[in-house]
């Protein structure tokens, strides 16, 4: 089963069950429950992108903190109140105001995977086009021979272009 990098953080177990039952209901798999901030920087490390449902705050850090940290990489969905939810006013987060509807979550977690898989796609083009800069730069290629490159050793190899891509910038970053 492919995982879908979703993470249901709560500091309470009863709303973490509730979320994690509405998900499965709906035939919506997550990959980790936590409920502290530590627990949630350790499950973004473990994975490039995802979305995390969560709320505002936790024992250990608030969630602004880890906003700033992964929001490049993560979509937050932030359930709370609405006076809590005001403190976030920028496009970082989607904010779901108390009580929640069932069907409101599930709304948000589509847009917010529309909205991950062109932060995929973005990060992508990204590394491809930073594995072609290293080419033209260490071994003088133009960019369309960069390009070429990366496609024939795709197929060679078997392997994406994003992979390829990652072991040029591996090998010329060292």
């Amino acid at each position: 089963m492919a995982k879908n990098n979703i993470i249901i953080a709560f500091s309470s177990d009863k709303i973490c069950n509730n979320i994690s039952s509405i998900l499965n209901k709906n035939g919506i798999n997550y990959d980790y429950i936590c409920k502290t901030g530590a627990n949630i920087r350790k499950c973004c490390s473990y994975c490039e992108n995802g979305i995390i449902i969560c709320g505002v705050t936790f024992i250990d850090e608030p969630i602004y903190n880890i906003i700033e940290d992964f929001y490049q990489n993560f979509i937050f969905i932030l359930l709370g109140s609405t006076d809590k939810l005001n403190m976030y006013n920028d496009e970082k987060t989607y904010k779901l105001s108390t009580p929640i509807r069932q069907e409101d979550i599930i709304n948000a977690i589509d847009i917010a995977r529309y909205k991950n898989n062109e932060n995929i796609k973005k990060n992508k083009i990204k590394l491809i086009e930073e594995a072609k800069n290293l080419l033209i730069l260490y071994k003088n290629f133009t960019e369309p021979l960069a390009h070429k490159y990366i496609q024939k050793k795709s197929m060679e190899t078997g392997k994406k272009n994003i992979d390829i891509a990652k072991l040029i910038i591996d090998k010329y970053k060292k």
